[in-house]
């Protein structure tokens, strides 16, 4: 018996519909490289109702996507979409971000006017039309097996969307490789066998599946590698190397490929010293699949985190209101088969959807599966039977949580939380850093708020990359971050007992190590003291690292800067912009703009912490450079060598900010001119000589006033990458 679907005219089967309401059809349908230019036509067949005058049709992708938005009024710029029809109608296309119902939010839309369709008459949408010029269409930048072009048809008129039966599906695949990637642990004994991932990318941050390049090894420190290896189809891109640590230390490893004229180096592997005698396991705790408003399935995503990103540890979080029974079944299944101790570890849990007014978005994580979910609202679940276990507000969510063992994590995403409802025994940290920004501000207003709470990172990755989340060309404005977790073995109750007790840090998405200790306390401890205290931190960089600073609550009491004795260069500056517009859903700050010299000229212009292709130096002269950049509480720049500093004059254009900068007037100090919204300012610095350590120990004491006081730590590397500590609590006696 054939699946009935309803619809205006009663259940049909898909059969019944193709006829009555017309289907659709894509050419071409071969494979698609991820962020190619090309042209795809779409064919909407007329059914036996026709589409009266005044009807529409909606093709929709979805949220994540990040394809070319399709235009229709300039036909030689990119993404053009050209419309045509046999019929006697006239046709009007317009572009919407929310015109379908969650995931598929992002809608071309048809209207038809002035009269309608007949019968085995068609539309005919060309996406990436270059008949005027245009470049094309830009495909997706992230791999998908069956993306799905989505046709819905009001042929009635009555604003009623039928989704036509056989929807037209594309896979999308990796492009060439462009870079190389290599992972080590960032911690093991002397002696201790490991593994070593080396990975191949494409530009816009895919595994390159079909790489077949010989990578080649340098660098002290290990042992048992081959002199050289070519990498195979059953490969996929990523290959795992066996191993030795061969002595104390720190150790880099250097994987070239001379052929493709790449070069990659290790994160940093530390064999035992005083500080670091703990593990610390990488972890992705955020994103989605495709059951909810991610790409691909939630099994490829729990492979994707396991066996190319070479992570320890991962969540899965899906949006609350739309994890169906079976959803959350599958999910339970995947963490309980995934999780293998010593290797990967799964914790299970969702994210708690609720508007802020309730709340705001809370991920909740389980020690162990087959536990209950408690929803916020059941909006686009269609069997509302589960009904009665939804919580709102947020008090009802933590009412349930407290007592399990079970976790909420304050999040920002589209709904940002409200942090001013807490609960101590439910909230232990917060998360501020994801692909959606940088939050640093979620951390300051706890603790202004007087909350106990230590910080992580995530992706809320939707693009199926946990653990190597690029932003690709979309509203996700940021690499996405990570959590280190200081435990002593990779398990789920050692990682479920190191977050509840704060023993665990933020980096923007680099393995930096990172060890906090006050008093020999770790970071997220809590002590009381009658005097000084001393606070010893150590920080291994994935590139050099700039400054180390020690903050209390919000404010800086100390920068460790390793070049602090070091000249100031005669010709180097850096100009740096970052900050959001706002706190909520629409953050991006848009950077586009010029830099202007005059009294020098700019001998070479490098562009600073750009995010992706998408992104960065679009011009540059003698006297200027121009760029395209967004922020979204992140930072990037530029990196200017000049011909001389000595009475050179700079001009910052933009749209936030605009001003003037005397450059032989800077010292050590920057020119910092703030530009409104949420942290948005630019800074024009003189940069020292001499390139930063790549590690850095030092010990720094401090006075604490009476009451409680939270010492914690934000790292900066000269790429731009931040790691951040979870503070250590101090009570005053």
């Amino acid at each position: 018996m054939p699946e009935l679907t309803p619809t205006p005219q009663g259940p049909m089967t898909d059969d019944e519909m193709r006829r009555a309401f017309g289907w659709a059809e894509l050419e071409p349908m071969d494979p698609v490289v991820a962020g190619s230019w090309g042209t795809w036509r779409l064919i909407y067949h007329v059914g036996e109702y026709g589409m009266d005058d005044g009807g529409t049709l909606m093709v929709s992708w979805r949220f994540a996507t990040d394809w070319g938005r399709p235009q229709f009024d300039d036909p030689a710029a990119p993404d053009y979409c050209a419309l045509a029809t046999d019929g006697r109608a006239s046709l009007r296309g317009r572009f919407d971000t929310k015109g379908g119902l969650r995931p598929w939010r992002k809608s071309t839309i048809i209207d038809v006017f002035d009269d309608g369709l007949r019968e085995g008459e068609v539309i005919a949408l060309t996406f990436g039309d270059t008949s005027g010029g245009s470049p094309g269409s830009r495909a997706q930048t992230f791999c998908e097996y069956t993306f799905e072009w989505r046709v819905l048809a009001d042929p009635f008129a009555t604003g009623e969307f039928i989704l036509l039966p056989g929807a037209p599906e594309i896979e999308i695949i990796s492009g060439p490789a462009q870079r190389l990637v290599c992972i080590v642990p960032s911690r093991a004994d002397a002696h201790e066998e490991i593994e070593v991932a080396v990975k191949a990318e494409d530009a816009w941050g895919n595994p390159a599946r079909g790489y077949r390049g010989t990578v080649s090894f340098e660098g002290e420190g290990f042992a048992g590698l081959p002199d050289d290896y070519a990498f195979t189809e059953a490969d996929a891109g990523i290959h795992r190397f066996p191993a030795t640590v061969a002595d104390e230390g720190e150790h880099r490893l250097v994987v070239r490929d001379d052929d493709l004229g790449a070069e990659a180096t290790s994160n940093p592997l530390v064999a035992p010293e005083e500080m670091l005698t703990q593990r610390v396991f990488w972890a992705d705790l955020h994103g989605q699949s495709e059951e909810t408003v991610g790409t691909n399935t939630a099994e490829d995503y729990h492979r994707f985190a396991r066996d190319y990103a070479a992570l320890d540890a991962v969540g899965h979080q899906g949006n609350d209101f739309q994890v169906t029974p079976e959803n959350w079944a599958e999910l339970q299944r995947l963490a309980r088969e995934y999780t293998q101790p010593g290797r990967f570890v799964v914790l299970p849990g969702y994210e708690w959807s609720g508007n802020t007014a309730g709340g705001g978005d809370h991920n909740v994580y389980y020690l162990r599966p087959d536990q209950p979910i408690f929803r916020s609202c059941h909006a686009l679940i269609p069997d509302k039977a589960t009904v009665d276990t939804d919580r709102y507000p947020i008090e009802a969510l933590y009412d349930e949580l407290r007592g399990r063992e079970a976790i909420a994590v304050p999040h920002v995403g589209g709904r940002r939380a409200d942090l001013s409802r807490h609960d101590e025994e439910v909230v232990p940290v917060v998360e501020i850093y994801s692909a959606w920004g940088q939050f640093e501000w979620q951390l300051t207003e706890s603790l202004a708020m007087g909350h106990r709470v230590g910080v992580v990172a995530g992706s809320d990755g939707h693009k199926g990359r946990p653990g190597a989340s690029y932003p690709g060309a979309s509203q996700f404005g940021a690499y996405g971050g990570l959590t280190g977790i200081i435990a002593e073995e990779l398990t789920p109750e050692a990682i479920f007992a190191a977050l509840r007790a704060r023993r665990c840090y933020a980096t923007t998405g680099q393995r930096i190590v990172l060890r906090v200790h006050l008093n020999n306390h770790p970071m997220g401890a809590e002590l009381t003291t009658d005097g000084p205290v001393a606070l010893t931190v150590s920080a291994v960089g994935t590139d050099g690292i700039r400054a180390v600073e020690v903050l209390r609550g919000d404010q800086v009491l100390h920068v460790h800067d390793p070049l602090a004795d070091a000249a100031l260069s005669g010709d180097r500056v850096r100009v740096i912009w970052s900050g959001a517009r706002i706190l909520g859903r629409d953050r991006a700050t848009q950077w586009d703009g010029r830099l202007q010299v005059e009294g020098t000229s700019i001998d070479e212009a490098t562009a600073w912490a750009f995010d992706g292709p998408q992104e960065g130096l679009t011009e540059v002269t003698p006297t200027s450079v121009a760029w395209e950049s967004i922020t979204t509480g992140d930072e990037d720049g530029v990196t200017l060598r000049l011909s001389n500093v000595g009475g050179a004059r700079l001009r910052f254009q933009s749209g936030p900010v605009q001003f003037d900068c005397h450059l032989g007037e800077l010292g050590r100090e920057p020119v910092v001119v703030e530009a409104g919204g949420t942290e948005q300012r630019v800074v024009v610095q003189r940069l020292p000589q001499g390139e930063p350590p790549l590690s850095v120990t030092f010990t720094w004491s401090d006075d604490p006033p009476p009451g409680t006081t939270a010492y914690w730590v934000r790292v900066t590397q000269d790429d731009g990458a931040h790691a951040w500590s979870s503070p250590v609590f101090v009570e005053r006696l």
